[in-house]
């Protein structure tokens, strides 16, 4: 009896994902063929049961309104869903949102932690990006950073010997050759020697997520700032004087 039923288990671990996969694919081809209906009846199933990539199609739709009415909310709560489970495009989408405040408010700075946690899996686009805030630095209105140069080198060195995108790849090289020119050799040696020894992060060693970690630090600066009062003590004598004045007069 429990071989049966350890095979019945083996047997649906293994047959689920296959299933699932093929009925992302067909959701797929339904969404590049621009067969909305069919697309959102095959895509909305597997989103809900945490697929990433069915979750970056139907933001796709929400945000562009192909199938569906254009929500932009709904679309970043379905790429934010999707960059929780660390998927590569879900990730870019929800920094690229963050940066230009559609569907959500402008953060800056949850963009750029977005941008730069994605960029640590390996992926190209996202690498780009976060070199890229690291090239000009950003002033705005939720968060300002320096430049980094040396950090922006890395990032566009390591965005130019990605295959994705040929043409990104290319940017990214004139980027660093310019950088190259105005920064220390030491710095260039060092940066280097970090660039050849790079490999992507595992997901469970990303850490937190980017609300995640903004949020802790607003609470531990207002730990800081408000402090719990606790009523000063008064010296033994005032409380003895305060005890006597208060008792009724004989």
């Amino acid at each position: 009896m429990r071989s049966k039923i350890l095979l019945f288990v083996l047997a649906f671990l293994f047959i689920m994902p296959a299933i699932a996969h093929a009925d992302f694919l067909e959701g797929k081809k339904s969404y590049d063929n621009k067969n909305w209906r069919r697309a959102i009846v095959l895509l909305r199933p597997l989103a809900e049961q945490g697929d990433a990539r069915a979750m970056v199609l139907l933001g796709n739709m929400y945000l562009d309104g192909y199938g569906v009415e254009r929500d932009p909310t709904e679309a970043f709560m379905l790429y934010r869903r999707g960059a929780e489970r660390n998927n590569a495009d879900a990730m870019l989408a929800t920094a690229t949102l963050y940066q230009t405040g559609n569907g959500v408010p402008t953060n800056t700075r949850l963009a750029i932690m977005w941008f730069e946690r994605c960029a640590k899996t390996g992926d190209q686009s996202c690498a780009f990006f976060y070199g890229l805030h690291m090239y000009q630095g950003s002033k705005g209105e939720t968060f300002d950073i320096k430049p980094n140069h040396v950090e922006a080198y890395k990032w566009m060195r390591l965005t130019a010997r990605s295959r994705g995108n040929p043409k990104m790849a290319k940017a990214a090289d004139v980027i660093a050759e310019k950088l190259k020119t105005d920064m220390h050799y030491k710095d260039v040696e060092e940066a280097d020697k970090a660039i050849v020894a790079w490999s992507p992060t595992k997901a469970e060693d990303l850490g937190p997520m980017p609300e995640d970690i903004v949020n802790a630090e607003k609470e531990a600066e207002k730990e800081t700032a408000d402090p719990e009062q606790k009523p000063e003590e008064k010296p033994a004598e005032t409380q003895q004087k305060t005890k006597q004045e208060s008792q009724p007069k004989q």
